[in-house]
């Protein structure tokens, strides 16, 4: 079960493409290609991954759109996985990356163990299996790839139009990610499982006691792929008071994808401000 988020193509597909954002996560990934030197995003859209052949299904899904085709300048990969850990720098080493990861994930196996850079100070560690990780290497040998906890860490800390948020919640069909801050100081960056709007009021509630926020001051910024007047967004505006949906980075140019408000797709459009 999931709460059924809208997820329609934008924009048409241009020659003109010189780089390419790809969103994996569950049952779903996502495409966006971008004009690089105007910020400019002309293209994007979705498709179903199957769950026990998702490799498979990810590689008929580039086939199809031809992205596999084209010699893209970059190629900017969001992964989403439940394994993931944070750890301060000062105690991360090499060596204990995937100890520090199965403490607190559990055992991982075969997967590969990744790790990101959230801040100077905070790293983020998280697994993939090797064979998506040989696909995407053989696919675009030359791929950035971040978790997708990073990417939303890394625009709330460094992105003006969050400068003054507390708390941003990021909905996905079948989990939520939230990301606290106090200034620029990361206070934490969670993901939880959800099946009703309820699911996500009670985390967010949860969340907001937990870090003694007052619901009623507390700012909370949402992305993801939700309608202003949806039941989901209107349960959240009934407990928290200074809520709002996201507006993209200032710098992008939504001339080509009309229609779609810049709370979608969040991740997807704003990964170029990540590096």
């Amino acid at each position: 079960m999931s709460l059924s988020l809208k997820h329609t193509n934008y924009g048409n597909q241009t020659n003109n493409a010189d780089a390419l954002i790809v969103d994996i996560s569950n049952g779903l990934v996502s495409f966006a290609e971008f004009e690089l030197n105007t910020f400019k995003p002309v293209f994007i859209t979705q498709s179903n991954l199957i769950e026990n052949d998702s490799n498979t299904s990810l590689l008929k899904a580039l086939n199809y759109f031809q992205f596999t085709k084209k010699k893209y300048n970059a190629v900017y990969i969001n992964y989403f996985t439940e394994r993931f850990t944070l750890c301060p720098s000062l105690f991360y080493t090499e060596t204990d990356k995937k100890d520090l990861l199965q403490f607190n994930c559990g055992d991982i196996g075969n997967d590969l163990v990744l790790t990101n850079d959230i801040s100077s100070t905070i790293k983020l560690i998280f697994s993939m299996p090797s064979s998506l990780k040989s696909l995407l290497d053989q696919t675009f040998p030359n791929h950035q790839l971040k978790h997708s906890t990073c990417v939303l860490s890394q625009l709330m800390l460094n992105t003006k139009d969050l400068s003054n948020e507390m708390v941003l919640l990021n909905v996905n069909d079948f989990n939520i990610e939230l990301v606290v801050k106090n200034n620029t100081q990361l206070l934490m960056a969670n993901q939880f499982g959800i099946k009703t709007e309820q699911d996500v009021l009670y985390y967010l509630l949860f969340l907001l006691e937990q870090h003694q926020l007052n619901p009623l001051v507390t700012t909370v910024c949402v992305t993801g792929n939700i309608e202003s007047n949806s039941e989901l967004f209107l349960i959240l505006k009934k407990y928290i008071a200074n809520i709002r949906l996201a507006i993209g980075h200032k710098n992008l140019i939504y001339s080509q994808i009309e229609g779609m408000p810049q709370h979608f797709n969040y991740t997807l459009l704003n990964r170029l401000f990540c590096e």
